[in-house]
């Protein structure tokens, strides 16, 4: 594999490592809002916040996968 390829694999996994954090902190507060309400600081912005930024990351992500399956030439 090339240097390229290690490069576009490190930022496609920090990637996904970022849309999974924001994804699961969405889902948690969504759970049990009684006791996650005690838990996460700025309850409600951090649920809508968190839920919006997991929804950008994916068109993202999807938007970067396209691109290298179908490349411009």
């Amino acid at each position: 594999m090339s240097p390229a390829t290690y490069a576009l694999v490190l930022v496609f996994l920090g990637a996904g490592c970022v849309l999974g954090w924001f994804t699961n902190r969405s889902f948690s507060a969504h759970l049990d809002v009684k006791s996650t309400k005690r838990k996460l600081p700025g309850y409600r912005k951090a649920r809508h916040f968190n839920g919006i930024v997991a929804m950008i990351l994916a068109f993202v992500i999807a938007l970067m996968v396209l691109d290298v399956i179908h490349p411009h030439h």
